[in-house]
């Protein structure tokens, strides 16, 4: 039993392919996105609020593509093993992995809060959205901030204790 128990972090392959492949086709899609927009633009087809949304369209996507990648990089170190990765792509547990991944809502929610403020044709929904975004935006803030401060405040109760990587069940 407590073989199973301990291979089965192995089944973070799963999340970590399903990431990849969707990392992948929204970098596809971006990349798609971003050649028709030029395209549009470059053929004067498209008016400057339309292309401007278009273009922060073709942001959003790539924001989403490398988070993505990050989580699925992430999820391989955490649960798996070691990898070559640049060090800002790693993370020590999952508060951390639900850090960066806030730090990722936030521009996308501020590139669809421009998107909607150009298009929108109502002053006082486009206010309402502004607030939903800055709520949610303060909310993750406030997340990270705590969940910084108690990781902090573990180290100083604890500072001999070191997390468990999946690197280190290898010994």
């Amino acid at each position: 039993m407590k073989w199973l128990i301990e291979k089965s972090r192995y089944v973070a392959y799963i999340g970590v392919l399903v990431l990849l492949v969707c990392s992948l086709t929204a970098y596809i899609l971006g990349v798609y996105k971003t050649v028709t927009t030029v395209i549009a633009i470059a053929l004067n087809q498209a008016k400057d609020d339309f292309a401007l949304i278009a273009l922060f369209d073709c942001l959003d996507m790539i924001l989403v593509a490398t988070a993505m990648l990050v989580i699925s990089v992430s999820l391989y170190e955490l649960f798996i093993g070691d990898l070559k990765v640049p060090d800002w792509m790693l993370v020590r547990d999952l508060n951390e992995l639900k850090s960066k991944f806030n730090f990722v809502i936030i521009p996308v929610l501020a590139v669809k809060f421009l998107q909607k403020l150009l298009s929108s044709e109502n002053a006082l929904d486009t206010l309402y959205y502004g607030i939903a975004v800055a709520l949610v935006t303060v909310g993750l803030a406030v997340f990270n901030y705590v969940t910084e401060k108690e990781k902090m405040d573990e180290l100083r109760v604890h500072p001999e204790e070191e997390e468990t990587r999946a690197q280190d069940l290898e010994n």
